[in-house]
């Protein structure tokens, strides 16, 4: 268990324990439901016709960054204060395991925000009936992002899982 190899106690012991918990469940979210966006809706979104698609899209992201946007802030900052905390009062492999997560949670937003959201901004004002011609070429580049984005937040549960096992 994580607390075990970091050799804390008292108050450390059960301020990382809620660390661990916090961090694994928001990254959890993140991950899986990212996951399941490039897994499951993405095949369903490319197999409509493009009006269908574009209504599809522009629906799905007025709700999806209500959701997404505070759970994938509160996981990297979760994590951060997990490395932080194990930095100060572990050994060096625990706070190595939950900074470099900490670094692909980063990574997932940093590429959300420069590569999924302009892409998402421009659909948002596409005509259903007339999308633009190059509008298969957007949503191929939409889905390159995605899938980083998806690697780096399945990446960062991974690293904190191994983290949250190691013995």
């Amino acid at each position: 268990m994580f607390t075990q190899l970091c050799l804390l106690t008292g108050d450390s012991k059960i301020m990382v324990s809620v660390l661990v918990v916090l961090s694994l469940v928001l990254t959890g979210l993140v991950a899986g439901t990212m996951t399941i966006g490039l897994v499951a809706v993405r095949p369903a979104l490319h197999s409509l016709p493009a009006t269908s698609y574009v209504l599809v899209k522009q629906a799905f992201d007025v709700s999806y960054p209500k959701f997404m946007k505070p759970v994938q802030i509160a996981s990297l900052l979760s994590t951060v204060a997990l490395a932080v905390v194990v930095a100060v009062a572990g050994p060096a492999t625990c706070a190595i395991l939950a900074a470099i997560a900490a670094v692909t949670i980063f990574v997932n937003i940093i590429v959300t925000v420069r590569g999924d959201l302009p892409i998402n901004n421009a659909m948002a004002t596409w005509a259903p009936d007339a999308p633009p011609s190059d509008w298969q070429a957007q949503r191929a580049r939409w889905d390159f992002f995605n899938a980083i984005r998806t690697t780096a937040a399945v990446s960062s549960l991974v690293l904190l899982a191994l983290a949250a096992t190691a013995s």
